[in-house]
């Protein structure tokens, strides 16, 4: 038993992780309260999870912080362009049902087929948000630069997408697929939710991410480096580490 306690032990490793995911995900909830900062509180909540999974978890405080002041004003400019998409989409889909409604078997085809292709443009568009945010908290780079290089990974990197599209789909998927499950998603996702889901991510990208930087870090002393995997160039510079 006093093993288990020790700090080198996997049980603290993992009540501390715990611990710390809770504490990021509170700070992430509360900065997406304001609609419009919910975007620099997610690129916060990337760049700590993602030091999380290389074990480089400090201060997590101070981390999410600085990065959530770092990247407000960028988030600006990308973030208000995501919350339109997705009210479009939500406001095409309401008027497509009550305009379809009334038509019979023709009606219920064209609904489908329209709510088949707002599917498929929120895939995508989430596809890349979950590249662009972690690019967006790990290196230096315009907003267009940053959307090409989420497009790039999402496309080359199709089955690290997919599986981080099943992350963020899971706790809806869950609700749906067990309604006497709702509460207890709930209070998971109020406890846990993007902070878990965010690490999980992590670890799906960490490889990609890194490989990332090594290539931006060598492309400083050395132009001809080698292109990282999955499809991706020019990330940007690699932004410096917390303080």
């Amino acid at each position: 038993m006093p093993g288990l306690l020790r700090l080198d032990s996997p049980l603290y490793r993992a009540w501390t992780s715990a611990a710390d995911l809770v504490i990021v995900n509170a700070l992430t909830l509360v900065g997406c309260l304001p609609v419009l900062t919910a975007g620099a509180a997610l690129t916060a909540c990337a760049r700590v999870t993602m030091d999380m999974a290389r074990n480089e978890d400090g201060y997590i405080v101070r981390t999410w912080w600085r990065v959530f002041r770092g990247e407000l004003r960028q988030s600006f400019a990308w973030w208000p362009p995501v919350l339109g998409a997705i009210a479009l989409a939500a406001w095409e889909n309401r008027a497509f049902v009550g305009l379809f409604r009334n038509d019979g078997a023709v009606g219920a085809t064209g609904l489908g087929a329209v709510s088949g292709l707002l599917l498929a443009g929120g895939v995508v568009l989430i596809g890349a948000l979950v590249w662009l945010v972690p690019l967006v908290a790990h290196f230096e780079n315009t907003v267009p630069g940053h959307a090409l290089n989420a497009i790039r990974l999402a496309v080359g990197c199709l089955g690290r997408t997919a599986a981080c599209l099943a992350v963020v789909a899971a706790p809806a998927v869950l609700s749906w697929w067990a309604p006497q499950a709702q509460m207890a998603t709930a209070w998971f996702m109020a406890l846990l939710g993007p902070a878990f889901q965010g690490y999980l991510m992590a670890l799906i990208q960490l490889g990609v991410i890194d490989r990332l930087r090594e290539a931006s870090l060598g492309t400083a002393t050395s132009p001809a480096a080698p292109p990282p995997a999955c499809g991706s160039t020019g990330s940007g510079t690699t932004r410096p580490g917390p303080r």
